[in-house]
This record gives C-alpha cells, structure tokens and sequence, in this order.
C-alpha cells in the first residue's frame, strides 16, 4: 500500500519500510526489506576436473573464505550471463564456451537482500592474469571436484549461496556425465 525508503546507501543497499496488505486481509504498516543489487555466481571446472574458486576476505563476517567467483550485475548490463562472463575472467583470469543456467534465487525470504543468477562454465581455460579491483582480497584456488564436494558435504563452505550452488553445480554435473 505504500514504501518509503529508511536508508539510502546505494549502490550497496536500500532498507525500505512498505505497509502491505496479504491475500488474507491482514495489514503489516512496518515490513522492512533490503533492497540489494543482483548479482551473477559461478561454478567453474576445467577439463582436468579442478573447480575454480577465490580465496576472499570477507567484511561482513570478517573472515577469509573460499568462494566461487562472483560479481554484481552493472546497470548496462541487461544480461546476467554477460556479467558471469565478466566476473570470471576478471577475478580468475579464467573464461569457458560452455555456459549452463543453473537459476535465479533469493537469498533471504523474508527481506529480500538481493538475487543471485548462478551458472555452469565447463571446460574453462586459464587465458589471462586475474584484473582484481583494489577492494578485492582475492587469491586464486583450483582444487579437484571431489575434494570440493568434500568441503561440501562437511558444512566447510561458510557462506549459504556458495553452499546451495556447489550442491546444485555437483548434481547438474553428475546427471549430464561430466564427472
């Protein structure tokens, strides 16, 4: 019925307070949503087996960890495939032809906090030395899709989305044969 914005620090996040009315007729006059820019994740592997990831500094849990490659969606950018493309080569130094939509996801049901794209890159090839911006703490890794699964399985991956898209990449590469 009506939102008004509470905090304004784009370009990473917006706190917006909406007065909604449900199916079931029920006002709510304070949901708070953060509004967050979406942003594209891969899962790479090379020929070899080996899984691309980035060692990373991460300030909001202030601790180091192993991450897929990632990045924001810019405004030019009207395809989150192009961003995928763009990421990967930037952070890695790595790009593919093979490129698998794995979906679109919400990070948090209740607030919003952005959406992810995840994809596939298969068959990635090292082609360049990674471009990191000054604010990226990042440190190349390659390591054996079973010794990632490992990680995986054993709750090592500290962030959820790197977790939910290991596991999805896993089973997408096992039901197409390419492990």
């Amino acid at each position: 019925l009506a939102t008004k914005t509470v905090a304004d620090c784009r370009p990473w996040l917006q706190v917006q307070q909406d007065h909604v009315r449900l199916p079931n007729d029920v006002e709510i006059t304070d949901f708070y949503r953060i509004v967050m820019p979406e942003y594209a994740m891969i899962f790479a592997t090379t020929a070899s087996q080996e899984v691309v990831l980035v060692e990373h500094y991460k300030h909001g849990p202030a601790l180091v960890s192993l991450e897929l490659p990632a990045g924001y969606i810019e405004a030019d950018e009207s395809d989150p495939l192009l961003t995928a493309k763009r990421e990967l080569l930037e952070e890695t130094g790595y790009q593919s032809e093979n490129w698998r939509p794995l979906g679109q996801f919400f990070i948090d049901g209740n607030r919003g906090c952005g959406r992810v794209h995840a994809f596939l890159a298969t068959d990635v090839q090292h082609v360049q030395e990674p471009q990191h911006e000054n604010t990226e703490l990042l440190v190349l890794k390659t390591i054996p899709v079973a010794e990632l699964q490992t990680f995986w399985e054993q709750g090592q991956l500290p962030n959820i989305t790197v977790t939910a898209i290991v596991g999805l990449a896993l089973h997408h590469l096992k039901q197409s044969e390419l492990l």
